[in-house]
């Protein structure tokens, strides 16, 4: 179940935000948002509404203790260090506190995974960004770590929870040929394990890297103005992962133990037959070897097709642009010069 909705995550969520959304309106030279609906339709359906957010086929009824929204997942390029929160200035007012209730504040505000040893160094820093919806995750936990448990419980309670899959910033400097980095499978492992499928929306976000270049000077903490900003949310990928997570519950099905499918890691074996159980069955898993390895395949292919949904969705707002045109650098596709 997600936490109670409480007042320091509201002011917390609300103040950055709107912070955010105040210099964005008037320091940048352009800011463009596109398919803002497509996203708060998705804050909007239930999990039983039309046939959407099912118990997943090979998995049984839903979680009676399950909220009444289907859980989202928002997928995105990460262009800079100030993608969140700043990207978030696109959401209407009606979503921050004072203009509207902390309950609907937290439930309409992402929930993310952020590193322990940037994000939570200090007593302080981990209140601040425990009250920002976002999870400790330890860089080298893997994928089966207590964190991506957490968001996969987040995600089936109807939370929404929003990956930048690359896993670090992606600029010029640091990749001068171009293109997405490798997604992480850590967002396959979220979407796969939720009991309830989730909606799974591709994003897409450019002209951050002017606020925060890499290669910026003195004084480096402070935003740079004057930047051509663009936001886009693109159509759900949903009904193209939702086979491949089908298949992977019809393996889950016949394995024996459990297998951490709603982020739930019994120690007891199904069925009092023996096997793998608890954190055995998170070694397991980690290691690729459940159900001779097709898990792993399949985790590989959502990730394939998470890649390549942004991928195109970037590669159409750079076209429009005219990046391409003008030789510049690409975040979606590869320099082929």
């Amino acid at each position: 179940m997600a936490r109670p909705p409480t007042l320091s995550s509201a002011l917390t969520l609300s103040t950055i935000a709107l912070a955010s959304r105040t210099f964005l309106r008037l320091t940048t030279k352009q800011y463009g948002i596109n398919g803002l609906p497509i996203l708060l339709d998705a804050l909007r359906i239930p999990h039983d509404g039309k046939g959407k957010g099912r118990a997943v086929e090979g998995l049984g009824e839903e979680d009676p203790s399950q909220g009444s929204r289907r859980g989202i997942v928002t997928v995105c390029n990460h262009n800079s260090v100030c993608d969140d929160p700043m990207m978030w200035s696109l959401m209407p007012l009606s979503t921050y506190f004072p203009f509207a209730t902390p309950a609907h504040t937290c439930r309409n505000s992402r929930w993310t995974l952020g590193a322990s040893d940037i994000m939570f160094t200090k007593p302080l820093h981990r209140k601040f960004f425990d009250a920002g919806q976002v999870i400790e995750t330890h860089r080298g936990g893997g994928i089966f770590q207590p964190a991506v448990d957490k968001a996969v419980k987040l995600l089936q309670d109807g939370s929404w929870i929003h990956i930048f899959p690359e896993g670090k910033v992606n600029q010029e400097k640091s990749n001068p040929e171009g293109g997405l980095l490798r997604f992480k499978w850590g967002v396959g492992r979220i979407i796969m394990d939720s009991k309830v499928m989730p909606e799974i929306i591709p994003m897409w976000i450019s002209g951050f890297d002017q606020i925060m270049d890499e290669r910026r000077g003195w004084p480096r903490p402070i935003p740079r103005p004057g930047a051509k900003i663009s936001i886009t949310v693109g159509q759900p990928l949903t009904s193209q992962i939702e086979p491949l997570v089908k298949s992977w519950r019809e393996m889950a099905e016949k394995q024996v133990g459990t297998v951490g499918v709603g982020g739930d890691w019994n120690q007891e074996s199904k069925d009092d037959h023996p096997g793998p159980v608890g954190d055995e069955q998170r070694e397991v898993r980690g290691r690729g070897d459940l159900a001779e390895g097709r898990e792993r395949d399949v985790r590989v292919k959502i990730c394939d097709l998470l890649q390549e949904g942004v991928r195109k969705l970037g590669e159409d707002v750079e076209r429009k642009e005219g990046r391409f045109e003008k030789g510049l650098w690409s975040h979606s596709t590869r320099r082929t010069v």
